[in-house]
C-alpha cells in the first residue's frame, strides 16, 4: 500500500524535505501543507504532490491535514510554541512524526515526564525529535563515536558559522533564543545552567579554518544525550560565528535589550520581532554585513567523543565541514532520511525519541556524507601509556 507523507511548512527546510523524500521514494502519496496555499501549491506541483492549507494554531486543522496519513515532518517554527501541540495531535491520530526542534526547553519537556512516550508506544507510532544537523547529525556522530569505544564518559560538540546578518528570521530568532540568558549543559553528571558566551574553549579546526573561540550556547544534546546513552557524565555544546565582528553584534544586541521577547505596550510587537526582521532587511544588511575576508563561507560541525579503548584514554573526532557553494542543507537533508528510515521499516519503535536512540549510526552517516557535498573528517587521538 502506498504510503502517505504530509510535510508540514513548506519554507526552506520543509521544502527541501519535500523534495529530498519525493527524489529518494516513488510509492509515497506526498501532501504539502501551509498556511499559505499558493507555495504549497508551488512546491506540491514540483513534487508530484498535492498542496492543502491549514492554520498550525488552529488544532482542528492540525487534525484534518494528518487524517489517514502514515508520517508528518513538521517544518512548522517557532518550535517552542508549535511541536508539542503537533506531537500531541500526531500521537492522538496514530500518525508518525519527525522534526528538527533545536529548542532546549522543548527537549526538556519532551523528556521530563514519561507521558508522550507512553502514549506514543500506546498509541503504537514513533516520534523522532530533533532530527536535522544540530541536534541531530550531532547526536548520531556522537553515539557513532561511542559504539566504536570501550566506556565513554563525554560528548563535546561544537558548531560554527560564517556570520551573515540575513540568516532567516527563522534562524536568527532561534539564535537569539540559544544565546540569551543561562542554558542547558551536562557537568559532571548532572544538568546545570550556565550562562550563554561562559566556558570559551579555542578549538583547531580541520583543513584552512585554523583556531576558533567557542563558548557555550543552548542546543538540545545536553538534554537527549545523557538520556539515550548511558553512562556519559558530560556533554556540552559551544558556538561561534567564524567572524568575532557577528559574535560582537549579538553580544551588543543581547545586552541592549533588543532580543527580548515581551511585547511592548505601544508598538504591540517585542524587541526580538523586530530585530529579527531588521537583521533580515536590505537596511540591516548594508549596515551589519561583515568582511568575510579569506574565511570560506558556510557552516562546520565538530563532536569529540571522549572514553577509552584497549585500555588507554582515547578521543574520537569528527567534524563535518560545509564550505562550498555545492553542500545540500544538512538540516533538511538529515531530517529527510530520518522520515525515509521511518517510512521503509529501518526505525518501528513507537515511544519518544531523539535520533540518537534509534538511527544505526554508520548507514545513516555513510548516506548523508554522500549527499551532502562537504567533507566528513575522522580523527582518533589514543594516549598510550608508555611505562
Amino acid at each position: 500500500m502506498m504510503k502517505k507523507v504530509v510535510i508540514m511548512g513548506c519554507g526552506n527546510v520543509g521544502s527541501d524535505v519535500a523534495r529530498f523524500v519525493a527524489e529518494e521514494m516513488s510509492d509515497i502519496e506526498i501532501t504539502i501543507a501551509d498556511y499559505n496555499l499558493e507555495a504549497a501549491e508551488r512546491l506540491a506541483n514540483e513534487v508530484g504532490g498535492k498542496a492543502v492549507q491549514f492554520d498550525a494554531t488552529v488544532p482542528e486543522d492540525v487534525k484534518r491535514v494528518l487524517n489517514g496519513v502514515d508520517i508528518v515532518f513538521n517544518g512548522v517554527g517557532p518550535f517552542h510554541r508549535f511541536a508539542i501541540p503537533i506531537i500531541e495531535q500526531a500521537i492522538a491520530s496514530g500518525v508518525n512524526y519527525v522534526d528538527i526542534n533545536d529548542d532546549f526547553d522543548v527537549a526538556i519537556e519532551l523528556i521530563s515526564t514519561e507521558k508522550f512516550d507512553k502514549a506514543a508506544k500506546e498509541a503504537g507510532v514513533t516520534v523522532i525529535f530533533g532530527a536535522g544537523s544540530t541536534p541531530g547529525l550531532t547526536n548520531i556522530l556522537g553515539k557513532w563515536g561511542v559504539d566504536q569505544l570501550d566506556q565513554a564518559h563525554s560528548i563535546n560538540i561544537a558548531w560554527g558559522c560564517s556570520f551573515v546578518p540575513n540568516l532567516s528570521v527563522a534562524v536568527v530568532d532561534h539564535l537569539f533564543h540559544c544565546l540569551i540568558g543561562d542554558v542547558p549543559q551536562f557537568i559532571d553528571g548532572q544538568h546545570q545552567n550556565v550562562p550563554a558566551w561562559s566556558g570559551e574553549q579555542r578549538i583547531q579546526l580541520q583543513g584552512s579554518l585554523g583556531t576558533k573561540t567557542f563558548s557555550f550556547s543552548g542546543h538540545a544534546e545536553p538534554v537527549t544525550l545523557p538520556k539515550y546513552i548511558p553512562g556519559l557524565k558530560n556533554v556540552e555544546v559551544r558556538s561561534t560565528f567564524f567572524q568575532e565582528e557577528g559574535n560582537d553584534i549579538y553580544k551588543q544586541i543581547i545586552a541592549l535589550g533588543l532580543a527580548g521577547n515581551e511585547k511592548l505596550p505601544k508598538s504591540g510587537i517585542s524587541p526580538r520581532a523586530f530585530i529579527t526582521e531588521f537583521l533580515n532587511s536590505e537596511a540591516g544588511i548594508e549596515a551589519l554585513s561583515v568582511d568575510l575576508g579569506s574565511e570560506p563561507a558556510g557552516a562546520i560541525f565538530r563532536v569529540e567523543i571522549e572514553g577509552e579503548l584497549e585500555n588507554s584514554p582515547t578521543k574520537i573526532i569528527y567534524e563535518v565541514h560545509l564550505l562550498s557553494d555545492t553542500v545540500n542543507d544538512p538540516t533538511s537533508l538529515c531530517a529527510a532520511n530520518v522520515v525515509i528510515d521511518v517510512l521503509t521499516g529501518k526505525v518501528t519503535q513507537p515511544g519518544l525519541f531523539s535520533p540518537e536512540a534509534v538511527i544505526e549510526p554508520e548507514s545513516f552517516v555513510t548516506r548523508v556524507a554522500s549527499k551532502l557535498g562537504g567533507k566528513l573528517y575522522k580523527e582518533i587521538v589514543k594516549l598510550d601509556e608508555l611505562y
